[in-house]
């Protein structure tokens, strides 16, 4: 695996997620499956957003499936 930085974005300080890059007001932003790129996670609304971000992003990570399609597809031999 790649080293990680903790992101910059406020509002980001519970965030337990190794592949959490950013996120917006309806969106989390996470690594990409593939070098290179990111992967876009599109709330219909913000309460959403916040659910998700809480429940997974801060809180259980292994749980979420972006987090186990990432782990999965991309490091796969590690």
């Amino acid at each position: 695996m790649t080293e990680r930085r903790p992101s910059s974005t406020a509002g980001t300080g519970d965030i337990q997620c190794p592949f959490f890059v950013a996120h917006g007001a309806q969106e989390i932003i996470c690594e990409g499956i593939i070098d290179g790129c990111r992967n876009c996670l599109k709330f219909e609304d913000r309460e959403k957003k916040e659910f998700h971000q809480r429940n997974y992003c801060e809180g259980n990570y292994k749980r979420c499936e972006m987090h186990i399609s990432i782990e999965h597809w991309k490091y796969w031999e590690e």
